[in-house]
């Protein structure tokens, strides 16, 4: 008999349901969010996997150093300042 043990990042990673943007937007608010299987149709994301979110960018960036394989994105739901040049 084989035992198969899972670090408790991989068990919340498999919890996770594909949610739509709309989604997240409601749950997120105005913040930052890291997001796991990113899925985008015409440059605009559809649907993902809701890892962690904060209005702290940092924080966040703390947050996605615990995963090692995947694909992952990091998304602002907030309002862009119009008058702020972004870099990217």
């Amino acid at each position: 008999m084989k035992t198969i043990v899972k670090k408790q990042d991989e068990v919340e990673r498999n919890n996770n349901i594909n949610l739509t943007s709309r989604q997240i937007r409601k749950k997120v608010g105005e913040a930052w969010a890291f997001l796991e299987n990113p899925k985008y149709e015409k440059g605009v994301l559809t649907t993902a996997n809701l890892l962690y979110y904060n209005v702290d960018k940092k924080k966040v960036l703390e947050h996605s150093g615990k995963y090692e394989k995947g694909h992952f994105a990091m998304f602002f739901f907030g309002k862009m300042d119009k008058k702020q040049v972004y870099i990217l």
